[in-house]
């Protein structure tokens, strides 16, 4: 099989053609994806199957699934795959006062071990409205001018389900869940295991604070970096057609729904998170981690 490669995002993004995900795929094939997905960031399939076992085995083919937080949104048939819906009759419908995920965020960063690659599958989308935006991290990292490079070096972030400021578009926890998920700790700056290069790693939906800085100071070295990622020139906005399967590398992008459609128009999205295996990262450079130092890390 001979698959096509047809950019999208100005600076990232790729959509993949002439791949049928109801055939097996082979080897090679399987790795020129997952290539195009690593360079690109976001790789999107159009006309996916609505097949949950087939869209299982693609994400397997990935690496180890990661369940939601939300157990209640699992899919009945395949626990791997979480619904995001806004359709009382598909049995998913989220009674949120704006939609599921529609603030800037990456997957998973208020759990010990994220994701490494995440999926979306559109089962019903609005004719118009409901797109998703993704932000090259990674790019805007390049990006960054020297002297805010070495200010975030070596710094960690404490990321948590919520945030500091639950957004009205966020599913509440229940006890046990919030009991199962406490506050996390990840590095500013990750690096990305196949390529070497390294990405901005906070977001503004579950980013608490940077770890040695006064709330001040924090707050706006976060709002400095995510005024600099969420520049046009990083963005992708992706407009949905049925039956695609967008999936993007959660280490180097975040994404936010765009809630902009009639509230009568049927919105239903299948998600999976997965991990790659180890075997994928050997050689992998460490992620930078915070340092002992004797002044406030976030001061210039």
């Amino acid at each position: 099989m001979t698959i096509s490669m047809t950019p999208l995002g100005e600076s990232f993004g790729v959509e993949i053609g002439n791949v049928d995900l109801g055939t097996p795929l082979d080897e090679a094939t399987f790795s020129e994806i997952r290539s195009a997905l690593i360079e690109n960031r976001v790789a999107v399939i159009s006309e996916a199957p609505a097949d949950v076992k087939i869209l299982v085995d693609f994400g397997r083919r990935f690496g180890t699934f990661r369940p939601h937080i939300l157990s209640q949104y699992h899919h009945p048939e395949a626990n791997e795959i979480a619904v995001i819906s806004n359709d009382p009759e598909s049995g998913f419908g989220r009674t949120t006062r704006r939609p599921a995920g529609s603030f800037w965020h990456a997957d998973l960063t208020y759990e010990e071990k994220p994701c490494d690659v995440s999926f979306l599958y559109s089962v019903r989308v609005p004719e118009e409205g409901g797109d998703t935006r993704f932000a090259d991290m990674a790019g805007a990292y390049e990006a960054l001018p020297a002297a805010l490079k070495d200010r975030i070096e070596g710094l960690t972030a404490v990321h948590r389900y919520g945030g500091r400021n639950p957004d009205d578009s966020i599913v509440k926890l229940s006890d046990e869940q919030r009991a199962a998920y406490p506050e996390v700790e990840h590095p500013v700056v990750k690096t990305i295991p196949e390529t070497g290069c390294r990405s901005l790693y906070v977001n503004p939906g579950w980013t608490v604070r940077i770890v040695g800085c006064s709330e001040t100071e924090s707050d706006g070295l976060l709002e400095e970096l995510y005024a600099h990622a969420l520049r046009p020139r990083f963005q992708y906005r992706h407009k949905w057609r049925d039956c695609q399967i967008v999936f993007f590398d959660n280490r180097s992008t975040m994404h936010s729904a765009t809630p902009d459609y009639p509230a009568d128009a049927k919105r239903t999205l299948y998600r999976m998170f997965v991990a790659f295996d180890d075997a994928a990262r050997v050689g992998r450079p460490a992620d930078a981690r915070a340092a002992n130092v004797s002044r406030s890390p976030c001061r210039p």
